[in-house]
């Protein structure tokens, strides 16, 4: 039996994904793999206090993005993708620019009293035109997506990354700003995006100064309001941490914190590729007959890919660590392999909600992200106080471990993929125990971490390569025959196991 035989009849939606992917991993890869680069230069230019610092003042941005934009930029995306009519996707980016005009209205007006707040002191005015240009960067790039021109995003992302590139240098190093320039250079970086997708996408043409459309407004806004308290509690989710961190041990700990998030960025940075173009394909497939097998297969390499890159990850934890920051950081390698695993699960649990978003449940996104927000504040509370760090990191894996398992069962009531509970369990117990072997010391954990890194690799290489035979194209496969034999060996080995 041939494996790429068995490939389903929609082999054009894999295909599809996979070009999205490559498209966006172009856009966003250079930008993502900058925040990276960027540690050393931020950690040599702020202490840990103020890494701490402006750690908060960036979080304290995201969390009222998506309150004073009521979301819109979900709705662009959403309702984007359903129509190519020129005249409702005029309706669409004209709904969103009055819901964010009416928003930044409502923000000016109660803003004074975010800047009682500490560590936003002399930082408010500068916060205010963050949350601005970082929205409208949002809704620009998403608007982008809605109209499929996914190579204009791509380029966008690559502009984006050589102005963060020079203003961080500049502001940093040239101008010596510290916090200030830290802020700045992304205030900057943002509105030079959005000025470029204006004009290069014609953003401009979907602009009506008619009345709104009402109706149409009231359908977006009934997908997006769920999904405010749903970003929001994700957000705290992951940022509750950073406060409380702060609150019982003070901004040092926190900008340790801060850079052990750094770590599983990596992972973050591949799946934010991927999850781009995944959900714009569980939009547009959404009512195609082969949904279920399209989801099953797609979520089987979503969690393969996911549990090998984060075992590697885990098996170069420590030296990553001391070769990437600034010493002064260098116990953050500590506290990054709990996160790591933590971050899988988010993951996991972001590809779910992409079922929550194709059938427009956004009630239900809201309602297991309100689960992990409670979970993980009441472990916050619990752990934080006589663990330090590594209590906000086992509260963190928690919370995203408990709803993953939740939406896993939850989100099949909509669409009935099929999954593995060994290899879920089997995978998350081994990157589980990688992590608490980074804790031990001497030269014969890496002898442990290599033997688990293998295990993890043996146990899902079968799944990665039959994606790769569904994906690439024939002419390709063609000319790498040892690809299909090796697939075909697999899964003659497999058969005869059953027989067996």
């Amino acid at each position: 039996m041939n494996l790429s035989q068995s490939a389903p009849s929609n082999k054009q939606s894999y295909v599809k994904l996979f070009t999205n992917t490559i498209i966006f991993a172009i856009g966003t890869f250079g930008s993502k793999l900058l925040v990276l680069l960027l540690v050393p230069l931020y950690t040599a230019a702020l202490s840990p206090d103020e890494y701490g610092t402006v750690d908060l003042i960036a979080q304290t941005a995201n969390i009222l993005i998506p309150i004073f934009s009521l979301s819109a930029a979900d709705a662009a995306l959403r309702f984007g993708l359903d129509t190519k009519e020129p005249d409702k996707l005029k309706k669409i980016y004209s709904n969103c620019l009055f819901v964010i005009i009416c928003g930044v209205a409502v923000m000016a007006a109660i803003f004074p009293l975010l800047s009682k707040l500490e560590y936003l002191n002399g930082f408010s005015g500068i916060l205010f035109v963050y949350v601005c240009t970082s929205t409208l960067k949002l809704l620009n790039s998403t608007f982008t997506r809605a109209l499929e021109k996914v190579k204009l995003f791509a380029v966008d992302g690559i502009l984006t990354t050589f102005s963060m590139l020079l203003l961080n240098i500049l502001f940093l190093l040239g101008f010596d700003w510290g916090m200030q320039g830290y802020l700045l250079a992304i205030i900057l970086s943002d509105l030079i995006s959005s000025v470029f997708l204006f004009f290069a996408a014609g953003l401009f043409r979907f602009i009506s100064f008619a009345k709104p459309d009402l109706k149409l407004l009231k359908s977006m806004l009934k997908y997006s309001a769920p999904l405010i308290p749903t970003t929001l509690l994700w957000l705290i989710t992951s940022i509750s941490d950073r406060f409380i961190i702060t609150l019982f041990h003070g901004e040092y700990a926190n900008g340790i914190n801060t850079v052990a998030y750094k770590i599983p960025t990596i992972l973050t940075t591949v799946f934010t590729m991927f999850s781009q173009a995944w959900n714009m394909s569980a939009i547009t497939e959404n009512n195609s007959k082969e949904r279920e097998s399209f989801y099953t297969n797609v979520f089987s390499f979503n969690q393969s890919f996911m549990y090998v890159i984060s075992a590697g990850i885990l098996l170069l934890n420590r030296p990553i660590t001391y070769i990437w920051v600034n010493p002064a950081y260098h116990e953050a390698y500590l506290y990054s392999p709990v996160l790591t695993v933590a971050t899988v699960f988010t993951c996991f649990n972001v590809f779910l909600g992409s079922v929550y978003i194709a059938e427009k449940k956004t009630k239900q996104s809201f309602l297991t992200s309100l689960a992990a927000g409670v979970i993980n504040i009441i472990l916050n509370f619990a752990l934080i106080p006589s663990m330090g760090i590594l209590g906000a990191a086992i509260a963190t894996f928690v919370s995203y471990f408990a709803v993953f398992f939740y939406r896993l069962f939850d989100t099949r009531r909509l669409i009935r993929f099929d999954f593995s509970m060994a290899k879920i369990l089997v995978n998350s117990a081994l990157i589980i125990a990688m992590a608490f072997v980074n804790r031990l010391d001497g030269w014969w954990i890496y002898v442990v971490l290599s033997v688990m890194f293998i295990t993890v690799l043996a146990l899902n290489f079968k799944d990665i390569l039959r994606i790769m035979l569904l994906i690439l194209p024939k002419k390709i496969l063609d000319k790498l025959p040892f690809i299909s034999k090796i697939a075909n060996k697999l899964l003659e080995l497999k058969i005869n196991f059953k027989k067996g």
